[in-house]
């Protein structure tokens, strides 16, 4: 009877091991003060958007890591600002809705999702833009599309024609074309609310 308990034990141990190890997205976030964003973060972001008051600051934990993320609403988007460890910038990503993509994007996003799931559902359209700092500044500031890089980044709950059943993170570039996506792994613990 211990053998089995101890069997069973470690079956369980091992399998919530599996998922969280699986190529997935496994993220914890906690909000943080101004006080503890490195100065880099917090004078960029002054410098880019100047007319923003005061953004929600959270630290940011990942399988390899940390960054820190500020989020604010901003011409009527909701906005997330990431930065490394030192504080350098690492993407800005402004959250829309689908129908805001332009058509021949939204249809190749579409035609992907079509050929691939049985069925989906989007939870959540971001525009992703990348690039050196100065480059995303004078983007921001200025309206200068010079240097900077834009993705799609989808968060969806689809059903695979393979059979899986899940809820992806997917990147499709700035013409919609597929590039990766990954498993959001929800962890029961991160939910519980008492």
């Amino acid at each position: 009877m211990r053998i089995y308990r101890f069997s069973l034990l470690f079956a369980a141990c091992f399998l919530q091991a599996a998922l969280v190890f699986s190529q997935g997205k496994i993220e914890k976030e906690k909000s943080i003060k101004k006080s503890e964003v490195p100065e880099a973060a917090l004078e960029w972001l002054d410098d880019a958007f100047e007319e923003i008051k005061k953004p929600k600051w959270y630290q940011e934990f990942f399988e390899n890591g940390y960054s820190y993320e500020a989020k604010f609403r901003f011409q009527e988007h909701f906005y997330s600002v990431e930065f490394d460890s030192l504080g350098r910038i690492e993407d800005v990503e402004v959250e829309i809705q689908l129908s805001e993509l332009a058509s021949e994007i939204r249809e190749t996003i579409e035609a992907y999702w079509d050929t691939n799931y049985e069925k989906y559902k989007v939870l959540k359209v971001q525009i992703q833009y990348s690039g050196e700092e100065d480059d995303l500044e004078d983007f921001f500031d200025e309206d200068s599309m010079e240097g900077v890089r834009i993705a799609y980044e989808i968060e969806y709950h689809g059903k695979e024609i393979s059979g899986a059943d899940e809820i992806w993170e997917a990147t499709f570039d700035s013409a919609g074309v597929f590039i990766s996506k990954r498993k959001i792994i929800i962890r029961i613990s991160d939910n519980l609310t008492f």
